[in-house]
């Protein structure tokens, strides 16, 4: 049997036809199903203390509280609020820490960037002395606990 020209061409025109189809086929595809993503668990950023200004004396109320904070969260953080907590006197025998009283602050933007250590971070006009404290109290240092409050910037 014998094709013509044009059988034979049609044939062909065909045959490329549905050889490119399969091609096609091979080269296109589809999935579904699901994904993962995961959060990160925030690091609590370190606080310590750090010396700054002397600016205590006999009942001087406004008084600063100075530290340093290091963040290894990959992200900024803005501290807006401080919370005091234990007091403690370098000399406790000649000034005792019960000569000192920290206040709460809000309202603060103390930014510590992300992956880095700020320093000198600061609280102004918290810390009280007693305007009763003895001789004793010139050059101490108070150390003062405090929790550091605030949210990713």
């Amino acid at each position: 049997m014998r094709l013509s020209k044009y059988k034979l061409a049609a044939l062909l025109g065909v045959s490329l036809t549905l050889v490119g189809a399969a091609a096609y086929a091979l080269w296109t595809s589809t999935g579904t199903g699901g994904a993962g993503a995961k959060a990160l668990t925030a690091q609590t950023i370190t606080v310590s203390a750090s010396s700054g200004t002397a600016d205590l004396y006999p009942g001087f109320t406004q008084g600063d509280l100075f530290f340093t904070s290091a963040n290894t969260n990959p992200y900024p953080v803005t501290f807006t609020s401080m919370t005091p907590g234990s007091i403690t006197s370098s000399d406790q025998t000649n000034c005792p820490a019960a000569n000192v009283s920290v206040v709460s602050a809000s309202g603060l933007s103390i930014v510590v960037p992300a992956g880095a250590t700020a320093s000198p971070g600061t609280v102004a006009n918290v810390v009280t002395m007693a305007a009763g404290a003895p001789d004793g109290c010139q050059g101490v240092v108070f150390t003062i606990s405090l929790t550091l409050t605030g949210s990713q910037s």
